[in-house]
């Protein structure tokens, strides 16, 4: 049995469905049923509880071989810190997995950019949950993606309203010139899958990207190719737009972008070394990957 947190989210959902049609025994963490019809049911045992609920994370780990945390969030929200969730939410997780005393592999997703002396929240957190996980004493394997694209993510939904706006141009953060890895869902949960369980993985860090490194201009120009669009983009320097994304943080209750996202896209976010080679995985284009979701 395979227990998968964040289950209902973009990669989790995508993760759970492909355990359950190859036949694996899997188990879906979520905190409410409404949530996990999306799911579809089938194979597919659900446990109730949260990633700050350790007692009901004891009762899901219970006879699990494997555990793949996936609970992680972009930015914060009420009762919701960074703090919260990556770094006491998966020390949670690893405690309910030792006590399980079945589990013999546990994979926590970080992110690329992931380094003790990180700018960022979000990678100063993720940094300080693969500290936990390497120290735990449990068989690991922390993957590290590049930005994840495909059915139902909010990357590519917040450039296509963007690039859907009615202006002549595109509005953009920063230079632009950062570049990216996007790796299509499918291909990263192939990689998850073949990784969970095996244990020439164990120890690993896995850095997850797609074929092609691409700066942000040219991904907004390909999604906006992909909805049958041309437009320009418009760049919006840092210094200007900090002001204004600081306000947006301060009054609005989700705010479009934050200062540690503003951070983070100052940054490339590449693989160094893409182990889907390792794998044997030929991950999608970016191109072809936009034609089987986007129109």
């Amino acid at each position: 049995m395979i227990l998968v947190t964040g289950s209902t989210g973009f990669v989790g959902g995508h993760l759970v469905k492909r355990f359950a049609a190859s036949g694996r025994a899997v188990r879906a963490l979520v905190r409410n049923r409404e949530k996990a019809q999306k799911l579809g049911g089938g194979n597919i045992e659900l446990a109730l509880g949260d990633v700050g609920d350790p007692e009901s994370l004891i009762r899901a780990a219970d006879g699990c071989e494997a555990v793949v945390h996936l609970v992680g969030i972009i930015q914060p929200a009420p009762g919701q810190s960074f703090r919260s969730i990556h770094v006491e939410g998966t020390k949670n997780v690893l405690e309910a997995a030792k006590k399980a005393g079945t589990v013999r592999h546990f994979v926590y997703q970080s992110a690329l950019g992931t380094r003790e002396n990180a700018r960022s929240e979000y990678h100063k957190t993720k940094y300080a949950a693969e500290e936990l996980t390497r120290a735990s004493g449990l068989n690991w394997t922390i993957t590290r993606p590049s930005i994840i694209y495909g059915p139902g993510d909010e990357f590519t939904l917040r450039m296509k309203s963007l690039i859907n706006l009615p202006l002549p141009y595109v509005p953009l953060l920063g230079s632009g010139k950062g570049l990216f890895q996007p790796v299509y869902i499918d291909d990263l949960t192939e990689a998850l899958a073949m990784i969970t369980g095996e244990p020439k993985y164990y120890g690993k860090i896995a850095e997850l990207c797609g074929p092609r490194r691409l700066t942000l201009n040219e991904v907004v120009q390909e999604i906006a190719e992909a909805v049958g669009k041309k437009k320009s983009v418009m760049h919006i320097p840092v210094p200007f737009a900090s002001p204004a994304v600081f306000a947006m943080e301060t009054l609005l209750p989700k705010p479009p972008v934050t200062l540690d996202q503003l951070l983070m896209l100052q940054e490339d976010n590449v693989c160094a070394s893409n182990f889907m080679d390792e794998l044997g995985i030929k991950p999608a284009d970016f191109k072809e990957g936009l034609r089987k979701f986007l129109n």
